[in-house]
């Protein structure tokens, strides 16, 4: 028995170039810029109204509570347990080392679209500077008839006329209908003249297109009838993309030692400029209304299915789960952080700038729906229309309109920079994970990376590109991330071990984390996590850009998308089974991909061969315990 103890496994190579988080606030801000992104803005507040307002509150915090924290906390944890990005950590459970890759495919994807909307972005806040807004007004050669400014009709609405194509019809204009009046007779053509007014202005009002949505169609995007009609690049969208990624890459040129002292501006300045944007939206008329339509509850949304489906996608979708970036950042924390308390921080501060932000974006929209007298519901919107259109279209008619567009445009622009950071750094730590040497020459993997995902862009520039952008986001990020949070959250928990997974953390942190992380992690969590993929599935809907519905072979191209992730996992699997171990049988090999390989142990040597005495200690307490019980027997 004394031999077999001291029989270990081969040791772990040391990576002593891998580095650290300077600071422990750098790894907590980094985590909460990649998990506080466009969404919490333009998503989570036409979530919650659509699903019951204040109502939805309740199963939001409940799914935070069982899918959102748990989830959250266990990437954290193999991440920093290992010092591994996603492509490595799999040491833990061989057999599943596609996954990995699958959760750099999702990153690349994200990192194409995600960096066009910054191009947006860093266009409308150039823009900005002008003296004159250019989305405020219809006097662009590209503005069609039915262009409407507020600003421009303001004058002839306040006289009972209509703006229509730069000019005002009053009610002088609309009488010279009447002279048809003198050649008639009776009461019938008082009846025509007045249904030729009547449909005139009816078929004005119902056609009329707001300046900022002109602005953005026809003036930025100059978006093609189809998908077919590319047109070729646009120079204008190019040299926005390569502005974007020449940020991007400057940011990340030194891994976090950079980009973490960059995250104190993107990841703070957002909440200044939102509780200044929420300052300011208080003081305009309609803004309580729609604060009040927002948080208003609708109890009866509770026994609907829906709302809690929307709340545990929402929670899994805003922390950014499943997708790689945050195990990446924990593989380079120091291995005694905290990780519990950081989790729970994190997801709940993500969590509170949501609710924050909805009340920022009612009262912008409330305000809207007061200017144009309609009801809050009928301008309630979400996405880049709300970015690019409502929210531009509102504040062209404040006072000093370029300030509060410049600081809009800004805060949108940090806010995706540093969820970009996280994803592209994610599949640079996988690259030089798996390919150690390349570590020594990290200025050009990154340019590498960024270069190649700058020309996987360039497609998103033609005046078909935002139908492309549509079809990323729509089927890059979708069901496949959510496969990837799935299988992690049983890996671990069923196939590496709750108990083991606890004793890692424990070893971590320095005491032990409570039953109910056991139950959530092996029953809570992967449950609600296959109801809300299979709700998906059952709720899934063909792409469509408004009106208009994609072509089969786009529909079938995004689909292609979806699936190559989640076929890496198994594909891989089955490689591995086929050349790994080939003289076991099936089940012994299929037991052995199972177990954790040779590499799986912490970084550092101390913390290997203290984990390695702690391993030792409790064999000889089993052995000791097995020995008693022979004895008594």
């Amino acid at each position: 028995m004394g031999e077999d103890k001291d029989v270990v496994k081969p040791e772990k190579k040391m990576d002593t170039s891998r580095g650290t988080w300077s600071s422990h606030t750098e790894f907590v801000l980094s985590c909460l810029g990649y998990a506080v992104g466009l969404g919490n803005l333009w998503r989570f507040p036409y979530v919650c109204y659509i699903n019951g307002g204040g109502a939805f509150l309740i199963p939001y915090f409940l799914m935070l509570l069982c899918v959102g924290i748990p989830a959250f906390l266990l990437e954290l944890s193999v991440g920093q347990y290992s010092s591994c990005g996603p492509m490595t950590v799999w040491a833990a459970v061989p057999l599943l080392k596609g996954v990995g890759l699958g959760m750099v495919m999702i990153s690349s994807m994200l990192c194409v679209f995600y960096t066009m909307l910054l191009g947006y972005c860093l266009h409308y806040m150039f823009y900005s500077f002008y003296t004159d807004l250019p989305w405020a007004s219809c006097r662009h050669a590209f503005n069609t008839p039915y262009c409407y400014s507020k600003i421009e009709a303001m004058g002839c609405e306040r006289g009972g006329g209509t703006w229509f194509n730069q000019t005002c019809y009053n009610e002088t204009y609309l009488r010279t209908f009447d002279t048809i009046d003198k050649r008639c007779e009776g009461d019938v053509c008082s009846t025509f003249t007045s249904n030729v007014r009547r449909t005139f202005l009816a078929n004005v009002s119902s056609k009329l297109v707001m300046s900022s949505e002109e602005y953005l169609n026809r003036g930025l995007l100059e978006i093609s009838d189809n998908f077919e009609e590319t047109g070729g690049l646009k120079w204008q969208l190019c040299l926005l993309l390569l502005i974007a990624w020449t940020l991007c890459f400057l940011c990340v040129l030194k891994g976090i030692q950079s980009s973490g002292k960059v995250v104190f501006l993107t990841a703070l300045l957002p909440y200044v400029i939102l509780f200044i944007l929420l300052l300011r939206g208080l003081t305009l008329p309609g803004a309580v209304d729609g604060i009040l339509f927002f948080i208003t509850p609708q109890w009866h949304k509770l026994t609907e299915p829906k709302i809690w489906g929307d709340a545990a996608g929402q929670v899994f979708f805003s922390l950014s789960v499943g997708g790689g970036g945050l195990m990446t950042f924990a593989s380079y924390s120091k291995f005694h952080n905290n990780i519990y308390r950081d989790s729970v921080i994190i997801t709940i501060t993500n969590s509170l700038t949501s609710i924050f932000a909805g009340f920022v974006v009612f009262s912008i929209l409330g305000h809207m729906a007061f200017e144009l007298g309609k009801p809050v519901a009928d301008v309630v919107t979400e996405g880049a229309t709300l970015a690019f259109v409502a929210y531009p279209q509102v504040m062209s008619r404040l006072p000093v309109p370029q300030l509060w567009s410049v600081m809009f445009f800004l805060m949108l622009l940090t806010l995706g920079l540093d969820s970009l950071f996280a994803t592209v750094e994610t599949v640079i730590t996988a690259l030089v994970d798996c390919v150690p040497r390349l570590r020594h020459h990290r200025v050009a993997v990154t340019l590498a990376v960024c270069v190649s995902f700058f020309l996987l862009g360039l497609p998103l520039c033609t005046r078909a590109g935002i139908y492309w952008l549509q079809l990323i986001a729509y089927y890059g990020t979708g069901w496949s991330l959510i496969v990837m949070g799935l299988v992690e959250v049983i890996a671990f928990p069923w196939i590496y071990g709750v108990d083991r997974l606890i004793d890692d953390i424990s070893y971590m942190i320095g005491y032990r984390v409570g039953l109910f992380w056991w139950f959530t992690w092996k029953f809570l969590t992967p449950f609600i996590l296959i109801v809300v993929l299979i709700y998906n599935i059952v709720d899934f809907r063909p792409l469509t850009f408004g009106a208009y519905a994609l072509p089969a072979w786009a529909q079938a191209f995004g689909l292609l998308m979806t699936l190559a992730p989640i076929a890496m996992i198994i594909l891989l699997a089955v490689y591995q089974m086929a050349t790994c171990y080939p003289h076991l049988t099936f089940t012994q090999r299929l037991t052995k991909l199972c177990e954790p390989s040779d590499d799986w142990a912490p970084n550092d040597e101390k913390h290997r061969l203290q984990e390695k005495e702690t391993s030792l200690e409790m064999s000889n307490v089993t052995v000791l315990g097995t020995e008693n019980m022979a004895v008594n027997g």
